[in-house]
């Protein structure tokens, strides 16, 4: 089951810095804060260019919102914290 609703908005922007040569495959995107429970939502990647997934939560109804640039070093998934613990 998907436990994300993940929607991206395109800011119809390409990307006018390099990508950081240290995440040749991505990022992994750690918002917990150390909190449990937590959850991984794996994001589309790499996005098309410059814009922002917003990440729902179906089961606590906790929302981001991520920032993509359309590079490889864009992220790939986010850890968020579960509203309900």
């Amino acid at each position: 089951m998907n436990d994300f609703e993940i929607h991206w908005v395109d800011l119809e922007r390409e990307p006018r810095e390099k990508p950081d040569p240290r995440y040749p495959f991505g990022i992994d995107r750690d918002a917990s804060e150390g909190k449990q429970p937590a959850c991984t939502a794996q994001l589309p990647y790499p996005a098309r260019r410059c814009g922002f997934y917003v990440v729902i939560c179906k089961r606590c109804g906790l929302d981001a919102v991520v920032t993509t640039a359309g590079r490889v070093d864009d992220p790939r998934s986010i850890k968020l914290p579960c509203k309900r613990g």
